[in-house]
């Protein structure tokens, strides 16, 4: 079975055909035209007509994402192909780039190389051609969202890297680009705030394997995380002070509020925006007055079991869904009228209940894996943790003005890949197994 897996071709074939899946189940897409924030983002912002401006560009959060529709647009105009072709692209090297993390993690735990490839294999592919990617892909502007996960997965590989280095300069280069994977990662979108805490998880499960001494040894690295997370969060709470009646239509779904146009002349309308403010100027996150903390956290509960039900069963996917508020624990919010959810929305708190099982799950499966820290579970209980942590500045108690967004699950949802993909492999082996004791009258 493991055959065909463990040939040396194995990976750069598996990556190519990968590829061209993808481009197939996407090459209905590149003529799709501009929609929602594309507009004031890209269409209407006469700022990106001209590379000259790059130091205007580039001197904004999600400056670097910025910069790549400024290079579109240097290309091809608003020729909406060229968009989309750099998403996808962007889009296959995440896939190739999650297939080589889970490998070298399950390497790391020294599961047998067949296992490993096949395991890495089905969970990027899962990861590549899943319905859920399609906002991250397709919407253009969430090419913000599919940048900065290239970045974040570039980063860990890199750290990973790192750690097997020999050579004190060759380390430090590779631990030099860590720290530039997170500043260009986080110049796409601001979701990779959780990177150093993802780093720190990946280090003590499986470099370090639980030695602090060890993990000290990395201090020159994790100081240099910890100087860049102050200054990202410098960059982004300091800008805080917007205005207290975000709506979703003057939101620019951005995270913590960081403008992205900064001068309404990058702009052929206000979008919107009082006088002498553009949309982008608002923030969409922390001063939404319409919702508290404690509404915004009791709604998560509920968004992220969404989630895992469109992960399982994506059906009634939207762009802009109108996701019911949560007003207490207990109590089930009422979707509007004509609301296409999959089920009705529960109270928070069962929701809330489904959460702590799962989580429940990892912390077992870490305890479990003391024993044997080369087994896979220890790997399960990361990408577990791994789903949580990279949601968790969306899905927290800092309201956004829209609940819920297909995007935000992009780079999470390689962990449900990887554990679906995992349980699935791991009752076929058991089936076979099964078979080959007891072969039924033909093996008599």
């Amino acid at each position: 079975m493991d055959r065909l897996f463990l040939s040396r071709w194995f990976s750069p074939l598996f990556v190519i055909f990968m590829a061209l899946v993808t481009v197939a189940v996407y090459s209905n897409t590149f003529t799709a035209a501009f929609q929602y924030d594309d507009g004031p983002i890209i269409r209407d912002n006469h700022l990106l007509r001209d590379l000259g401006n790059i130091r205007e560009i580039v001197n904004n959060i999600r400056g670097f994402t910025l910069l790549t529709f400024a290079v579109n647009y240097a290309i091809g105009g608003l020729d909406v192909r060229g968009y989309h072709a750099v998403n996808l692209a962007v889009h296959i090297i995440n896939a190739s780039l999650a297939y080589l993390l889970v490998l070298a993690t399950l390497r790391l735990v020294k599961v047998q190389e067949g296992s490993s490839r096949r395991l890495a294999a089905f969970s990027a592919l899962l990861f590549a051609v899943h319905p859920i990617q399609t906002q991250a892909v397709t919407y253009i502007v969430q090419r913000m969202e599919s940048l900065s996960g290239m970045f974040y997965l570039l980063a860990l590989l890199l750290f990973i890297g790192a750690s097997r280095a020999s050579g004190a300069i060759k380390r430090g280069a590779l631990y030099t680009g860590v720290a530039l994977s997170y500043l260009l990662a986080f110049y796409s979108k601001e979701i990779t705030y959780t990177l150093p805490a993802v780093i720190v998880l990946y280090d003590y499960l499986f470099i370090a394997r639980g030695s602090l001494g060890e993990m000290l040894r990395k201090w020159p690295v994790y100081a240099l995380l910890a100087l860049l997370f102050a200054y990202f969060t410098y960059m982004t709470v300091v800008p805080l002070g917007g205005f207290n009646d975000l709506s979703e239509e003057s939101a620019a779904e951005s995270i913590y509020a960081a403008p992205i146009v900064k001068d309404l002349s990058g702009l052929e309308d206000g979008a919107g925006a009082p006088a002498g403010k553009t949309r982008h100027d608002y923030t969409a996150g922390f001063n939404v007055s319409r919702i508290s903390p404690e509404e915004y956290l009791y709604t998560q509960f509920n968004v992220i079991v969404y989630y895992l039900a469109l992960l399982a069963v994506p059906a009634n996917q939207n762009l802009d869904y109108d996701f019911p508020w949560a007003s207490g624990l207990f109590k089930a919010p009422e979707a509007a009228p004509g609301t296409a959810l999959n089920f009705p929305m529960p109270p928070p708190a069962l929701s809330l209940a489904i959460l702590l099982v799962i989580t429940g799950a990892a912390a077992y499966l870490l305890l479990r894996s003391r024993k044997d820290p080369d087994s896979k579970a220890r790997v399960a209980a990361f990408f577990i943790l791994w789903f949580f942590i990279i949601l968790s500045p969306t899905s927290s108690f800092i309201p956004i003005a829209d609940a819920i967004y297909e995007h935000r699950v992009y780079l999470a949802s390689l962990g449900y890949f990887f554990i679906f993909v995992l349980v699935v492999d791991s009752a076929v082996n058991r089936l076979f197994s099964r078979l080959q004791r007891n072969p039924g009258p033909e093996g008599v």
